[in-house]
């Protein structure tokens, strides 16, 4: 039997270096080099890291920068700047913001000048990769670029974000170049299946989409502005809320979800109905057209007889495929955990049960 394999490259959501730096031989920093480089860093107190610099990599790598909590963002971080320096003059700086947990934001911005660089990348506080909701951390990721002065200067671009709740692994990812929703991602730990309901996220509103399961991990999608600047700013306001539902409901019994949600799951059973309700509706009205009186050169005639081409385009130009299906009756779920085991010898996350335990009693 002959197999086909397709291979999918999208778009990179944070720019990686180019792959020809990798290809070509490239000539290493020299330390004449490193003193011209260092003179806008030495200005802001940022020293190199010689040990963990690659030279002949072209990667310059500066000293952690510690940053206390605040009121506002109340968990300590840890700034790491790095340098990436291509002989074709295309450069490019990275900042990582670590928390304790592990979790890492990157914001990125390429181009020709150094200072330039360095002066972009101040632009964005390094606190504005992190904020806490609901509790949890939430690791978010940019690109920099460069605006004009109408456009309000420097400007960061949404690309992704992580949070880690009760264990499970949840990633977002924003599409830089169609606008289309933010992808969601939820992932168990090692050795188990997370077991929640399609409209786990679905239920905080109409913007937030059921789940469907692929394979080992739950994906959803959240509908968000199209273009920028609205774009960066809406992704960052739906975040927020999503997080913190997911942490209400994961530290609660499975049980407690369908009282907590019973409205709103009715509502997302009407919502994912509209597809198939609008198509039966065409298909009821049809048969009226007959009755009606129109003349040959009637617009209405032409808009009526060129419908199904209309609506053809309309279904492929959207900016997500509609999904036809019966939607099922929201009902109590009666699972005890939120996650299956593979095996009997499966690790729990932890606090997972501790959490069950709490909310039942």
């Amino acid at each position: 039997m002959t197999q086909v394999r397709i291979k999918h490259d999208p778009p990179r959501l944070i720019p990686e270096a180019s792959p020809s730096r990798s290809r070509k031989s490239t000539t290493p920093l020299t330390h004449h080099e490193i003193l011209t480089l260092m003179a806008p860093f030495s200005r802001r107190g940022l020293h190199a890291d010689l040990g963990a610099s690659r030279r002949e990599d072209r990667l310059l790598r500066f000293r952690p920068v510690p940053l206390a909590p605040t009121d506002a963002l109340p968990i300590a971080l840890e700034s790491v700047l790095t340098l990436e320096l291509d002989q074709d003059n295309r450069h490019r700086l990275v900042r990582r913001v670590t928390d304790a947990s592990g979790l890492a934001a990157m914001a990125v911005v390429e181009g020709g000048d150094v200072e330039q660089l360095l002066a972009l990348m101040e632009a964005i506080p390094p606190r504005r990769q992190f904020g806490v909701h609901g509790g949890v951390p939430l690791a978010r990721s940019y690109v920099i670029l460069a605006g004009d002065e109408e456009d309000g200067g420097p400007r960061a671009v949404f690309t992704e974000a992580e949070a880690v709740v009760e264990g499970v692994r949840i990633a977002f990812k924003a599409d830089r170049f169609r606008g289309a929703p933010v992808e969601l991602k939820l992932t168990a730990p090692p050795g188990l299946l997370l077991d929640v309901p399609e409209d786990l996220i679905a239920v905080i509103g109409w913007r937030w989409r059921p789940l469907r399961r692929i394979v080992s991990y739950w994906r959803g999608a959240i509908r968000v502005a199209t273009r920028e600047p609205e774009r960066t700013a809406d992704i960052e306001r739906r975040l927020g809320p999503t997080i913190e539902h997911l942490a209400a409901t994961l530290r609660r019994a499975p049980a407690q979800f369908h009282g907590r949600h019973l409205r709103s799951r009715w509502r997302v059973t009407f919502q994912r109905a509209i597809p198939l309700l609008t198509g039966l509706f065409i298909l009821a009205i049809t048969p009226g057209i007959q009755w009606l009186e129109m003349d040959d050169d009637s617009i209405l005639r032409m808009l009526i007889f060129h419908a199904p081409p209309f609506l053809l385009v309309g279904f492929f130009l959207m900016r997500e495929m509609p999904r036809l299906e019966i939607p099922p009756l929201p009902r109590p779920l009666r699972q005890q955990d939120w996650f299956k085991p593979l095996d009997s010898k499966a690790p729990r996350p932890a606090g997972a049960g501790k959490a069950m335990a709490e909310a039942e009693t």
